[in-house]
C-alpha cells in the first residue's frame, strides 16, 4: 500500500513540474552556435571552439565560451568578433570587436569567456541576417578562426 501511494506522489510531483512555465526563455531568433576554431598556416591545434550563447537576460544579453586544446603553448591570443552588417557571407568590411584574451598552458589548453551587459539592439540592426566569426590573434597575426556564419539579432 505505501508503494503505491509512494509512486503515486511521485508522478504526482514530476507532472507538477511539468506543468510550471520555465522562468527564463531562451532566444528565439538565434539559437546556440558551436563554432569549431581552424589554424592559420601550420600552428597546432588538437581542438577549439566558440559557444555563443544569445541569452536575452536582463543583465546580460551574450554569453560566449572560448576554448583551445592542443593549441600553441604558454601563449596568450587576443579573441576578436568580426560582424559583417547585413553580409551573411562575410565578404565586406566588418565591425571588429575585442572581447577578451586568453592563455594557454605549456601543453597549449586555455579557456576564457566574455559575457555582452543587456542593451537594445539598434533597430536598424533588427531583422536582417548579418555575418560573424572569431580571430584568435597573437599581434596582428591570426592564429586561429571559425567559419562564417549567419547572425539574426533581435
Amino acid at each position: 500500500m505505501q508503494t503505491i501511494l509512494l509512486r503515486r506522489l511521485l508522478v504526482l510531483g514530476a507532472l507538477a513540474v511539468l506543468a510550471v512555465p520555465a522562468s527564463a526563455a531562451a532566444d528565439q531568433v538565434f539559437h546556440t552556435l558551436h563554432a569549431d576554431l581552424v589554424p592559420v598556416g601550420g600552428a597546432p591545434l588538437q581542438s577549439g571552439f566558440v559557444n555563443d550563447v544569445h541569452t536575452n537576460g536582463v543583465v546580460y544579453s551574450a554569453h560566449e565560451r572560448y576554448q583551445l586544446n592542443g593549441a600553441l603553448p604558454s601563449t596568450t591570443f587576443q579573441v576578436t568578433i568580426h560582424l559583417y552588417p547585413f553580409d551573411p557571407t562575410c565578404s565586406t568590411a566588418p565591425v571588429v570587436f575585442p572581447t577578451t584574451t586568453l592563455t594557454t598552458n605549456g601543453n597549449g589548453n586555455g579557456e576564457a569567456q566574455f559575457d555582452f551587459l543587456a542593451s537594445p539592439t539598434p533597430p536598424a540592426l533588427v531583422g536582417p541576417t548579418h555575418g560573424i566569426l572569431w580571430e584568435l590573434s597573437v599581434g596582428p597575426t591570426v592564429v586561429y578562426h571559425t567559419a562564417c556564419y549567419p547572425l539574426k539579432l533581435d
